[in-house]
């Protein structure tokens, strides 16, 4: 019986080649690496060897939840997804989240994460029930798409099962495969669905009745009160037009609700619409909407943020059906919605508009404007099926296989940018840094962020393997972003709210806790306290923000290692995309000043100014001394 608070006290081991299964204890690695994203760093450290590919079979495909995963922690109940992602360019350890009630289960059933390695040698599924595993023939489940996959779970299993699947987009090993959990949350970026279809696993399925163990319910209960957004009442009843994310879509006929995207939220940001009628075929179906799935209904066309400029970006315009049907097949083919949305269907648009891509490359001409259009568009790229067997490379890839220079740099001639008197010159890739699209970086998509604010995106981004964005929110205090402002490349202000934001950025998917309420800065020891409360181990929040320094090197560590990751490596990834007018005032980044800035944050890291690695005085102090004297035996200790 483990003596752990807030963690079951097991991690389950599962090599697909052998068969072999485990279980290792947690304490060997909490609370000094906590759980979640901080857990797979260690991991990853341990056990991926440089040079391991993301389809290889000792690659790690690492689930993990936090301490205070599946308890009412308010917004808890995510987890962390882990391993050499296929989506990154060039392949690197990375990380995505996902919510749901996949995580909450899995700690009822007795794991805090499951490590899985290996190839099977023929379709696999691994079952999970209280305490229990089993490696179990998915020969009959192969092929079907993911909501398909989870029904015959259920129809096997019971209906209280949660699962993670992939759909054909995995099992054909695209690098921008997900993996999705019952309620359509997704681990998205990463493509950790094509590390699970080379593993041929498609899916994992959980159940389980045991509790979760807490040192302080009170406690608990109180910070919880103290901080909750809790609804009246659950699922909540939304009267008004359609508002997400301050994206509108008006005159919508279905009924809708708030719904919660994971067991323990308190915030109800997704909206559920019920009985939408198909576009492409007969039959009604729900659509959840969140995140950037409102741009599949329309690219920014005719959207008002209240109170600011109408942004005017026409690429494609679908009414609310067809729109919604376009997310169930994306959701369906195991597909990332914001690479489609945000990245590769812009990209794609607009090359059509310049010539640069045309009828004869995709068979069927280019207009996201016809529902017909989507249908054909998901299926060759979940089946890499002709043109779809570049885009199942992923935006960045295709652009980069196709030659740079013609299919990323052409100059977009179309309306863009606010109102028609802004036209600032936009090439029509917008992917920004290793291998992902933009987001809030002041271009493309989310061009109304203005300058100096993205400033703090480019550096954020530019020590991460992904966009940073997703769960380095930059949620600051209007006084810090004062200070910011006055001076922010060379101002010590705008280095020290970023290290701040990443360190609250680990601790959060640590935890685990909502990417986008966390961290609270007028809040601040909301985290330290809630761990507190659940776990029993006395943390102040200047210790909880050492803990994030710590799990920040441990990932820093990582891709030296593994990835030669440098600070020339990550400047040349990072300068080149600012280089480009902002979307508010023709704005770009000024390369000799971001230097001093880069310079300040490495100062304020403790981290070598030349190379951007952290020092042993650094490490140890850290009590990552073991780390320190590995980098040094390679070489790469400053």
């Amino acid at each position: 019986m483990s003596r752990l608070y807030g963690w079951t006290g097991n991690i389950l081991r599962v090599d697909l080649s052998s068969g072999q299964i485990y279980t290792v204890d947690t304490e060997s690695y909490v609370p000094k690496f906590i759980g979640g994203k901080g857990l797979i760093h260690r991991i990853a450290w341990e056990e991926i060897p440089r040079g391991t590919g993301a389809f290889d079979p000792e690659n790690r495909l690492m689930i993990a939840t936090g301490p205070l995963t599946g308890i009412p922690a308010p917004t808890s109940g995510r987890a962390e997804v882990g391993g050499v992602a296929p989506q990154c360019s060039p392949e690197m350890y990375s990380h995505s989240g996902v919510g749901g009630w996949f995580g909450a289960e899995l700690k009822y059933a007795g794991f805090d994460a499951i490590i899985i390695q290996g190839k099977a040698p023929s379709p696999c599924y691994l079952w999970i029930n209280d305490g229990k595993a089993e490696i179990k023939d998915a020969s009959s489940i192969w092929g079907l798409g993911t909501y398909s996959t989870q029904q015959e779970l259920q129809k096997k299993h019971g209906k209280g099962v949660c699962s993670l699947v992939i759909g054909p987009a995995g099992e054909h090993k695209s690098r921008i495969a997900v993996l999705l959990t019952d309620n359509s949350s997704a681990a998205g970026q990463g493509g950790f669905g094509g590390v699970a279809g080379s593993k041929n696993l498609k899916a994992i399925c959980v159940k389980g009745s045991q509790s979760v163990k807490i040192a302080h319910p009170d406690e608990l209960l109180k910070i919880r009160s103290e901080i909750s957004r809790q609804p009246s009442k659950n699922p909540v009843e939304v009267d008004a037009d359609f508002v997400y994310d301050r994206h509108t879509v008006e005159n919508v006929a279905y009924q809708r609700f708030g719904v919660a995207c994971g067991h323990a939220c308190d915030r109800r940001c997704f909206s559920a619409f019920m009985d939408v009628s198909k576009a492409t075929r007969p039959g009604l179906h729900n659509a959840q909407i969140g995140c950037i799935a409102p741009m599949s209904i329309g690219w920014q066309h005719s959207n008002t943020w209240k109170n600011e400029t109408p942004i005017e970006w026409p690429l494609w315009a679908q009414n609310f059906d067809r729109g919604a049907e376009a997310l169930g097949l994306i959701n369906e083919y195991g597909l990332n919605q914001y690479e489609l949305l945000g990245g590769m269907v812009p990209w794609i648009v607009m090359a059509a508009h310049e010539g640069v891509l045309t009828e004869k490359d995709f068979g069927f001409p280019i207009n996201p404007d016809d529902a017909e259009w989507w249908v054909k568009l998901l299926h060759i790229l979940a089946y890499r099926e002709g043109f779809g067997d570049i885009l199942a490379e992923g935006t960045t890839r295709a652009i980069n296989t196709l030659g740079k220079e013609k299919y990323g740099e052409t100059i977009y001639t179309g309306h863009r940018g606010f109102g028609s008197e802004r036209q600032i010159p936009t090439p029509i890739s917008i992917q920004q840094a290793w291998g992902y699209a933009e987001h809030w970086s002041g271009r493309g998509l989310n061009s109304s962020l203005p300058y100096p604010d993205w400033l703090l995106r480019a550096l954020t981004w530019m020590t991460q393997t992904r966009d940073s964005n997703n769960d380095t929110h930059h949620r600051d205090k209007a006084e810090w972003m004062d200070e910011f402002r006055k001076d922010p490349y060379r101002g010590k202000m705008g280095p020290w709210m970023a290290i701040w934001d990443e360190h609250r950025s680990e601790l959060k998917c640590s935890l685990t806790l909502c990417d986008r309420a966390f961290p609270m800065p007028y809040n601040s020891d909301a985290e330290a306290r809630l761990f507190s409360a659940v776990t029993g181990e006395d943390a102040t929040e200047e210790e909880m923000d050492r803990v994030g320094e710590r799990l920040k090197n441990m990932q820093r560590a990582v891709l030296i290692r593994n990835h030669d990751r440098s600070r020339n490596v990550e400047v040349n990834e990072i300068v080149p995309f600012f280089k480009r007018p902002d979307g508010t005032k023709g704005i770009s980044i000024d390369e000799g000043e971001f230097a001093i800035m880069v310079d300040n944050y490495y100062e304020q890291r403790g981290w070598d100014r030349l190379t951007g690695w952290p020092t042993r005085a650094k490490l140890e102090k850290l009590d990552l001394k073991d780390v320190a004297d590995e980098l040094g035996r390679i070489g790469k200790l400053p």
